[in-house]
């Protein structure tokens, strides 16, 4: 399958056909719901056209993307006129390829491939991909494709069954959606200490930053550092104590934290056993009754 169109020109979208094309990949047809974001993006592919409706990109391609959000993807599926030759898939993390049943009805070949990567925006350039997980769900000899598309692009497959999906997408969201939450709520510690919260943020992202270069290069356990990881208790007792007394909403969070933090400091080896106990026991002193 060589012919391969996107319906659907967001960041997802727009990212991976850039990707596709510099490897040499033919994207030759998108079409999406902003037509100049399309005629944009067309532009900047070799030998591709922004189509004014997504029936004419199934017409024109064998391979065709769904990059529209998760919700709209059956109601895309199944507004389209598929055959045999085709191949339709959706880069959800969470929907499986039931969600292309309407164009496995017709019997074309169904997948999913999900870039295990955050995107802001449609501006996202096709490095962003290199290295990337994508999860994988469909058939063969569609499964091959994909990982041949997948690899050329600089990344690797995790090939998942339709089962794995949810727990799949719960590991993304957990890294990267709640990376950020836990980020805001680092800032909003030191804005009640009178920084604002642009200059908190940017006070923050040298120990993110290196806190993500240790575990890409030293890995889990040893990745871990700070007052847990060496056994401090006085320290932990201390934040606990000031969290209680001045930021109580986040206290149950520091714990739940705290508790799944033990382990891992246990694996690395700088936290005895004796003193794994005595934290668990500071823990349950602050405890936040349900």
């Amino acid at each position: 399958m060589e012919r391969i169109g996107f319906v659907g020109t967001g960041a997802v979208g727009s990212t991976l056909a850039r990707a596709l094309d510099q490897a040499g990949f033919g994207v030759i047809a998108v079409a999406g719901r902003t037509p100049d974001r399309s005629r944009v993006l067309a532009a900047e592919l070799d030998g591709c056209t922004a189509l004014d409706e997504p029936q004419a990109v199934v017409d024109a391609t064998d391979l065709v993307f769904l990059t529209v959000p998760d919700d709209a993807i059956s109601e895309v599926c199944a507004s389209l006129r598929w055959t045999e030759r085709h191949a339709a898939v959706h880069c959800s993390g969470a929907h499986t390829v039931a969600s292309l049943q309407a164009a496995a009805g017709a019997g074309a070949q169904v997948g999913a491939c999900h870039p295990m990567q955050a995107f802001a925006g449609s501006g996202d350039v096709a490095e962003h991909l290199k290295g990337c997980m994508f999860g994988v769900e469909a058939e063969e000899p569609l499964r091959g494709t994909l990982d041949h598309l997948v690899r050329g692009i600089g990344g690797w497959s995790m090939f998942l069954r339709s089962e794995d999906k949810v727990m799949y997408h719960l590991a993304g969201v957990i890294a990267s959606n709640y990376l950020v939450a836990l980020a805001a709520s680092a800032t909003e510690l030191l804005q009640s200490k009178g920084s604002s919260r642009d200059d908190a943020l940017t006070g923050l992202m040298p120990i993110l930053r290196g806190t993500v270069s240790n575990l890409d290069s030293r890995g889990l356990p040893m990745a871990l550092t700070g007052p847990i990881s060496r056994g401090d208790i006085g320290t932990i007792q201390t934040h606990l104590e000031t969290l209680r007394e001045q930021h109580p909403d986040l206290l149950s969070l520091y714990l739940e934290l705290a508790w799944r933090t033990v382990p891992v400091a246990l694996e690395r080896g700088g936290l005895s056993s004796d003193r794994a106990r005595e934290l668990e026991s500071l823990f349950k002193r602050f405890a936040v009754p349900e």
